[in-house]
């Protein structure tokens, strides 16, 4: 996982050196490289409340003082009919949907959402999935966007056990064959559960609509 150093610094009370913090994550237990002042961590399967942005600001908090409480939406958000059947508890025990409509995609990006593609170098793709992809980065809590006119009237998650061809949003298409964790719409499968959503229902640069999707799967 990699963090710039300027993420983490704007969080800081005061001026505080690359090689101070460099030294506090070490002591911290969190192996890591620098290049380019950005921090490349090695980090444990077991300290997976680390691999985001806000995890490692949590554990400087040993040292500093940091304010990472960011302004919550507090407005009503109105419910909507989803007819959704979650077939498989005890993978997923929790999940949620967010219905967002938009009038018009931003010409440009500001404030940490370009930070977060200019220091890191990364591509973008399209809006809804650029902000899906910065608060994994941020939170380390992944969701998956819909485009909303693309989907089914319902949408199920299932344990698919034979095998099927699924073509993904990464333009190819791979084999599945055992027990599978999968979304599936009226028209078929949907999205590999928590791992890589499909072609048809993908956000695009002309997506105005879309369904988010962010569930909780069983560890194991």
């Amino acid at each position: 996982m990699k963090i710039p150093y300027r993420h983490i610094a704007k969080y800081l009370p005061s001026e505080h050196s690359i090689e101070e913090l460099s030294n506090h994550l070490f002591q911290l237990g969190h192996e890591h490289e620098l290049e380019n002042e950005i921090f490349n961590f090695e980090l444990t399967p077991n300290r997976g409340d680390c691999f985001s942005l806000n995890g490692i600001l949590r554990e400087l908090n040993c040292f500093y003082k940091l304010n990472i409480n960011k302004d919550l939406y507090k407005e009503n958000i109105r419910s909507f009919e989803l007819d959704f059947v979650n077939n498989s508890i005890e993978n997923c025990p929790n999940i949620s949907f967010l219905k967002i409509e938009i009038e018009n995609t931003p010409e440009e990006y500001k404030g940490d959402l370009a930070d977060y593609f200019d220091d890191l170098y990364l591509k973008k793709n399209n809006f809804f999935t650029d902000i899906s992809n910065y608060i994994s980065y941020e939170t380390g809590q992944p969701t998956h966007c819909y485009d909303l006119k693309t989907l089914g009237n319902k949408i199920t998650l299932d344990v698919l056990d034979k095998e099927i061809n699924f073509e993904t949003l990464l333009n190819k298409t791979i084999k599945l064959a055992g027990s599978n964790l999968i979304f599936s719409d009226n028209n078929g499968m949907i999205n590999l559960a928590g791992i890589v959503g499909g072609s048809k229902t993908e956000s695009k640069n002309d997506t105005k609509q879309v369904l988010i999707e962010c569930a909780y799967f069983n560890p194991e």
